[in-house]
Parts: C-alpha cells; structure tokens; sequence
C-alpha cells in the first residue's frame, strides 16, 4: 500500500498507525495500461487528464509525485495535486491529503484540518482514512481524545479488512485503555482461538521479578482475539503477539507449532521481533536443535536491524557454538553491541566474559562497570558477581562493605554462594565486626540450599576432634 514504508518500522514496534492510500504509484500506471515503469506516453497521458481536472488522474498523479515514481518528488506539488483531487471528493485523495497535513509533508502541519478530511473519506468507505481517523481520536490529535470513537472507526476499518485497524483494537484491549460490556467482548471473538485461564506468569529466576499483566484476563483474550483477525489480514506486529501467545500457552492454550507458524509469516515481513522468537523456537531447549544453522541466520537478520535481544541471542549463539563456530570475542562484541544499547542481560554476559573468559578478553574493570548497570537494571547475579570484585579487589578498590551490602542483595534473591560469601565475612571480620554466631546462621543457610563449601564447613564444626587435630584449618569456625 501507498506510503505504507514510511512508517513500517514504527508500526512493528510501536503501535503507529500506518498511513496507505488506495493504490500504490506501480498500480497506477499498471491502470493505465503501461508496458513498463516509466512509459513517457502514459505519462504524459496521465499529465493531460489531470489538466483536465480528473480526480483520479490528479490522485494518481499526486502519488507519484510524493513518492518520486517516473518523477522527480516535489511534497509542495503533491500536496497540490492531492488536494485538488481531494476537492472534487476523491476519498483516496482525502485521506492522502490528510496524511500530508497531518505530518507536515509539503503543507504546514495541521492536524485538526487532517482530521476533518479523515474524516469525509472515512465516511466514503475509505478504510485507510478510517483507521487514521480511529487514531486521531485514540491519541487526541486534531480531535478530542475519545477511545469509544477510536475504536469504531477501527472497527469498520477493520470490517473492510484493515489488518493495522484490528492489531490497533488489540492493543487497546491488552493495555486496558478500551473496556467494553462483556456482550461486546463477546461479539468481538474469533471462532478457533480456545483462551487459557488462570496461567501464571513465567518466572524470572536471575531477575528480580516484575508486575506482568494476568495471563487469563478477559482483556487479554479480547486482545488475542483481534490480533487473529489482524494476522489473517496480514498485519506483521499481530502475526508476531499471536505466534508468541500460541508458543508460551499465554492466555490461549499452547500451540507451540501453530505459534511458529505465525512467527514464520511475522519474520519474512522482515519483523525483528518475530525472527528473535523463531530463532529461539529454532534453536530448541538449552539450545539443542538440528536446525542450529537456520536459527542462528534468522537470529542474525534480527540483530542486523539493531534489536538489541537479538543482538544478545546472536552473542549467546557464538559464545555456545549453536550454528556457528564458537567464538567467544565475536560474543562479546555483539554482548557489547546489545549492552550499549541498554539490553542488561546482555551488559551481565559481556561482564561475566570480560571477569572470567579467556586471559586476552578480561578486563576486570570493564567487567565491574557493567556488572554495576545489571545490578541497576534487578539483575542479582550482578550483585553475587560484583561483590566478588569488591571483596578481592579486582577492577575496583577492595572493599568488604560494599561486598557485603551486594551479597546481601543477592542472598534475598536466592544465592546460595552469597549466604556462603556472608559467612565468610562474618567469620573472618571482613566489612563487619566478627561473629561466630552468625557466620554460622550464614554457613547453615548456605548449606540447606546446597553449597558444597558451606556444607563442609558444617560438618568440620560438628567434629570437635577434626577440630582439635587442625587448629588452623582454613576452613575452622571462628579461627583466631
């Protein structure tokens, strides 16, 4: 569709509203029964017709001046020839014209009169100019905000088969901004799409977890239901939530093959966020797959348009050798590339090579800068990590406080070698005062979720005669 590449990236990852006319400049001399693009007698044609005032000659015209087909682009003239149409009541024209002004593009920027010409094609049947119109009234640009408004002038879009109209009703369902009675809930749903109720959001095992919408929700299925119509319809960014929802059973039962199904069709549109998530589906659990090769291009042509969890996978791709060479400085430059991007799983990979990969890689104060951003961004494994830096001075000055305040972070988390860090603190009067005590509270602690060491430590305390026999045995409680 028309001007549909001005927006696109902004429509995958954003929610923006793509702005299309009704056909395309290639369409358009195809009409006119063109042998080829840039025909200099159907032109020239075309030129005639417009002088002539002919609304669809000065439409199509108008296009191909906007986009510089078979012309040279002039906003200013396009704008012109768009309007003129638009004048004569050419809905296609309207809702071009209204893009123009609603943008700024050859003519002073003018929402509100965008809206009103929106509108008259909206009210021609334009589907275009009807989900343009919807996004007026959704983001109160040129009118006043009104999502109940939005919604229907999405809906009829979507009736006439606007697949961005029915992906835009989705998400104003999955972020609870539209709410409607349930019998509009109802009438909304797609047959085929059987909801999951009272999942639980995934865990987040190295993170500390944050609040994440309920899986089961009514506002969820509604959501899934007009992502399947906007799918159908072709809509990449929809393909993409229904493929992930199908895949991770979330809110709709879990179909894993139809989910890539639909992560398929997402990627060859060029979405990086579907290629990221097939590439994961590809590459299997714990990267096990006899599809390595294939996951780890997809996964590249993701991190190639700057998808920073794209650029991390690509990284872990290369640090573990799924499809590719292990290469570890490869790694940690695509980790570099995610992290620097603001991707902090990616900052605690590119930390934890840069602490202990191989010796021509480390950089223990690097390492340290980003361990601290993974800390900042809830990442607990940063805290376990940097703490180990602060207790032996490494890329840092030595500092058994600190150390401690960061194992303590990472104790609340779960870690069992931080309670054995603690411990060790407390025993030995590092950053706090000694105490046998509760070293041994901290050993105790340790040991019940497993730690080899603490464990040891435990039984060596328990055994007054390994006591006795080893005064000074690294491992002694309380040793002096």
């Amino acid at each position: 569709m028309y001007f549909y590449n001005i927006a696109i990236f902004a429509a995958l990852l954003l929610g923006q509203p793509v702005i299309a006319a009704a056909i395309t400049p290639e369409e358009a001399v195809a009409s006119l029964n063109t042998p080829a693009n840039g025909d200099a007698g159907a032109l020239e044609r075309l030129k005639q017709a417009a002088e002539r005032h002919d609304p669809e000659a000065l439409y199509r015209l108008g296009t191909l001046v906007f986009d510089g087909k078979l012309v040279r682009t002039d906003l200013t003239q396009a704008a012109d020839l768009l309007k003129r149409a638009a004048t004569k009541g050419h809905a296609g024209a309207q809702n071009a014209f209204g893009f123009m002004l609603q943008n700024g593009f050859g003519v002073e920027k003018n929402e509100q009169e965008a809206a009103s010409w929106y509108e008259r094609a909206a009210a021609a049947g334009d589907r275009e100019a009807q989900h343009n119109l919807g996004w007026l009234y959704q983001e109160g640009r040129g009118v006043e905000r009104n999502v109940d408004q939005a919604v229907s002038w999405y809906t009829k879009a979507a009736a006439a088969g606007s697949g961005i109209a029915a992906y835009h009703i989705g998400l104003l369902h999955e972020s609870g901004a539209y709410s409607p009675g349930a019998q509009d809930a109802t009438s909304a749903q797609t047959p085929g799409l059987p909801h999951k109720t009272g999942a639980q959001a995934p865990g987040l095992p190295h993170k500390a977890r944050a609040h994440a919408p309920e899986n089961g929700s009514p506002k969820l299925a509604a959501a899934l239901d007009w992502y399947a119509k906007a799918a159908q319809a072709g809509q990449a960014m929809a393909q993409y939530k229904l493929g992930k929802a199908l895949c991770e059973g979330n809110g709709i039962e879990r179909d894993p093959l139809r989910g890539q199904a639909w992560l398929e069709k997402s990627a060859a549109q060029g979405n990086p966020l579907a290629q990221h998530l097939l590439a994961m589906q590809l590459a299997g659990e714990g990267f096990k797959s006899a599809d390595e090769p294939r996951a780890m291009r997809v996964a590249m042509a993701a991190a190639r348009q700057g998808l920073p969890s794209a650029e991390r996978l690509v990284g872990e791709f290369l640090e573990n050798g799924v499809g590719v060479a292990r290469n570890l400085s490869a790694a940690v430059r695509w980790y570099r590339e995610a992290a620097t991007r603001g991707d902090a799983e990616a900052g605690l990979r590119l930390a934890i090579l840069l602490d202990q990969g191989p010796p021509e890689l480390r950089s223990p104060r690097e390492a340290a800068a980003w361990y601290e951003k993974a800390s900042s961004a809830g990442w607990r494994d940063a805290d376990l990590r940097l703490g180990l830096l602060y207790e032996a001075g490494r890329g840092v000055e030595r500092n058994y406080e600190q150390a401690l305040r960061l194992y303590e972070r990472a104790a609340d988390a779960g870690y069992a070698d931080a309670y054995y860090r603690i411990a060790v603190l407390y025993d030995e009067g590092l950053g706090v005062k000694r105490d046998s005590r509760a070293a041994l509270e901290w050993y105790a602690k340790a040991a019940e979720r497993g730690h080899a060491e603490a464990n040891d430590v435990i039984k060596r305390l328990m055994n007054p005669a390994d006591r006795d026999r080893y005064p000074f045995n690294p491992f002694k409680f309380g040793k002096s």
